[in-house]
């Protein structure tokens, strides 16, 4: 199947190989995101990683991606040099 004719059935082994390619995209997306990090100030890091934490409670989002929000706020202060999640003064 391509994505230029969607009527089209896919086969498993295409379900497969289609699961396996945007799962090696979203693996692309992380990094690039997380080296961002390396790119802000203090503040700008403290205030990313901080609205990650509060998107990792957030009700509105079911529980997997909540633990997704939360591994990624991990893993940006982790490469921030372990700058802490502050409150934003507002």
């Amino acid at each position: 199947m391509t994505t230029d004719k969607p009527e089209e059935a896919m086969t498993f082994g295409e379900l497969l190989a289609l699961i396996g390619d945007q799962q090696r995209r979203l693996t692309v997306l992380e990094n690039a995101f997380s080296s961002l990090i390396f790119c802000l100030d203090d503040r700008a890091s403290q205030l990313l990683v901080h609205n990650l934490s509060l998107e990792a409670q957030n009700q509105n989002h079911d529980e997997q991606l909540q633990q997704h929000f939360a591994r990624l706020a991990e893993a940006l202060q982790k490469r921030g040099g372990g700058i802490a999640p502050e409150t934003p003064a507002l």
